[in-house]
């Protein structure tokens, strides 16, 4: 008998049984309390969309080159002339003017101390950083290099990314404002970053684009294009723009719960 039982084999379990035993998946009531959350892909797309729509925007000034290189009479193919004259004059100052507002609108609401957002200070600090950066490929390729690249895009690329990363930190401090219900005052200076930064991201993007089709040969504004994303995009969107995205992913979160509970009240 002892023999016998040695020799017959114990039947495995089945597969199902185990998945049903280790899987939360068809736990019933409780599966969704395993399942993994999924990120909301708004933070995503506040990182990739308006990089994407500065690329495009460059690219397809390179495409439609017309060569009217050095040409002084600017008024009747260039809209953007206005802008062109201030962005010559103060152009890596421009992204101060939404920082500044995020600032005063941190302070008047008390949301400074946020340790999920980024705050002015530090994303000052970062722009400074970029600016630096971007001097110094500048001057070392106006050694080495020539007029091999375009200091217009270049500078541009470096306006974008600060103003790109402040309508980020501006969304997610104004939703956050939403949910703790801030002051008027402090709300309105966070929707003003916001509109602040997409209007200099706008005025950026058609001025680059008017750029590389009048002013620079296509080569030298795909040098810019790739600096500018190797050097001040890349330390800007990883500093600044990717945390704010991820204060904005909570923020809205949280925002939605809010609205989720005050309707389940209502």
């Amino acid at each position: 008998m002892s023999s016998l039982r040695r020799r017959i084999p114990i039947p495995p379990q089945p597969p199902e049984t185990q998945t049903m035993s280790s899987s939360g998946d068809f736990s019933g009531p409780g599966r969704e309390q395993s399942r993994p959350t999924r990120n909301f892909p708004i933070s995503r797309i506040a990182v990739v969309a308006p990089q994407l729509v500065w690329m495009m925007s460059v690219v397809l000034g390179m495409a439609t080159y017309r060569g009217n290189y050095g040409s002084s009479d600017t008024s009747s193919y260039l809209p953007l002339a206005w802008y062109d004259g201030i962005f010559i004059h103060v152009g890596p100052l421009l992204p101060l003017i939404p920082l500044a507002t995020r600032a005063m609108a941190s302070f008047l609401s008390g949301a400074s101390n946020m340790t999920k957002d980024v705050s002015p200070a530090r994303a000052g600090i970062v722009y400074v950083l970029a600016a630096s950066i971007r001097l110094s490929v500048y001057f070392a390729a106006r050694v080495f290099g020539g007029d091999a690249m375009s200091d217009h895009v270049f500078l541009g690329a470096c306006v974008f990314s600060a103003a790109h990363a402040e309508a980020v930190a501006g969304l997610a401090l104004l939703a956050r404002l939403v949910v703790m219900k801030s002051t008027v005052f402090a709300t309105i200076s966070a929707a003003m970053v916001v509109l602040q930064s997409l209007c200099l991201m706008g005025l950026q993007c058609g001025d680059s684009w008017f750029t590389a089709i009048y002013f620079h040969m296509p080569g030298e504004t795909m040098v810019s294009l790739v600096l500018g994303m190797l050097t001040c995009q890349a330390l800007t969107m990883a500093l600044v723009i990717a945390p704010a995205a991820s204060a904005l992913e909570l923020a809205v979160m949280a925002l939605r719960e809010s609205r989720d509970i005050g309707g389940r009240l209502g």
